[in-house]
Parts: structure tokens; C-alpha cells; sequence
């Protein structure tokens, strides 16, 4: 079953923001680590689904290709935005022994600039100079 960039970002928000009356027995730090890979990925595949409407040869290069790549087939906003929100999911997601993981408080700042993106890489391409 495959899940869309917006499913993804829900399933963080949810691990951020449980309804009322859900109790999670995930710690906060452990649920934050969760919805930032969620959030990563929301980014991966939205960035995917970008170069398959762009060109769909550019959705099989590598990642870093397709962020360079984007300045020039969205405004540059949007491109810089990106590499700063994926590298700072980046790592988030990934575990080092003396650092504590992100608050929740930091993820749903980067879950609001996720949504953002999701929607500016849906409209499509839009060449805007420099």
C-alpha cells in the first residue's frame, strides 16, 4: 500500500498531536524521531512525484541531483526552504549517542514547513530567474 506525501505528514502530525483521549507509549523524544522520518519522507516522495510531472528521467537520480536541480524548475524559495527542512529532518531521523532527540515543539515547526512544501512541489514547475 503505498502512502502519499500528505498521508505521511498526517500519520506525523498525529504522532505529534494525538486526539483527545489517545494515549501514546511512545516517549515524546521517541515520537518526535518517528514524525521527523515520516516528514523526511513526505519530502522524498513529494520530491519524486516533482520530477515524474518535470521529467521523469530526473526521478531516478540521486537525491542530492534532484535538490540542486530544483532552483530551476521552482522559485528558489521553495529550493532553499527544502534543503533546509530535509537536512534538518535529516538529522533528526538519525540517532547519536550523546544528543538529544528534537523536541515535539521543534518537528511541528518542521511539520508546518512540510505542509508548505507539499503544496508549492504540487504546483508544479514555474522557471523563475535569479
Amino acid at each position: 500500500m503505498t502512502r502519499t506525501p500528505d498521508d505521511l505528514a498526517a500519520a506525523a502530525r498525529h504522532l505529534l498531536l494525538p486526539p483527545s483521549g489517545v494515549i501514546h507509549t511512545l516517549a515524546p523524544g521517541l515520537r518526535a524521531r518517528a514524525a521527523a522520518a515520516l516528514l523526511r519522507l513526505a519530502l522524498d516522495e513529494a520530491m519524486d512525484g516533482f520530477w515524474r510531472q518535470v521529467s521523469p528521467a530526473m526521478a531516478h537520480s540521486r537525491g542530492r541531483t534532484k535538490a540542486l536541480c530544483l532552483e530551476w524548475y521552482a522559485p528558489c524559495s521553495v529550493a532553499r526552504q527544502w534543503h533546509a527542512v530535509w537536512s534538518a529532518l535529516s538529522e533528526a531521523c538519525h540517532h547519536h549517542t550523546y544528543e538529544l532527540p528534537p523536541t515535539p515543539g521543534e518537528v511541528r515547526a518542521w511539520h508546518d514547513d512540510v505542509v508548505e512544501l507539499l503544496a508549492a512541489l504540487r504546483q508544479g514547475p514555474e522557471r523563475t530567474e535569479a
